[in-house]
């Protein structure tokens, strides 16, 4: 039996919405890498001068990073909730402390930049 090109339509949408999320991940992953590589190489290194540079110019556009955000707060709190759930596959409570230790450094970083803003 051959497939329709509206089924096949139907299969690819469904794949698409499947694996957008893991896309979103992975670019917020890179910038965070990027901005991470920025930080440590400084911009007296090329490297970091260019990751600086570049980092910059994708943080200014919200747009673009929005919905990438989102997908790693959700996916923080999946973690977590599993962390906390009686199925943890961790015997030890590091998992959720290094979780919360995530999301303090995350939030004190934006609420730094607010204030220094002011």
């Amino acid at each position: 039996m051959v497939a329709s090109p509206r089924m096949e339509n139907g299969i690819a949408r469904l794949v698409r919405w499947l694996v957008a999320p893991l896309g979103y991940l992975a670019f917020v992953l890179a910038l965070a890498a990027l901005t991470t590589a920025a930080r440590l190489l400084g911009e007296n290194h090329e490297l970091g001068y260019f990751s600086e540079r570049l980092a910059a110019a994708v943080w200014r556009y919200p747009e673009v990073t929005r919905r990438g955000i989102q997908m790693a707060w959700l996916a923080w709190t999946l973690l977590l909730g599993l962390a906390l759930s009686p199925i943890d596959p961790l015997a030890t409570r590091w998992d959720e402390v290094a979780l919360g230790a995530l999301a303090l450094a995350v939030l004190w970083r934006r609420l730094g930049a607010r204030q220094a803003g002011h």
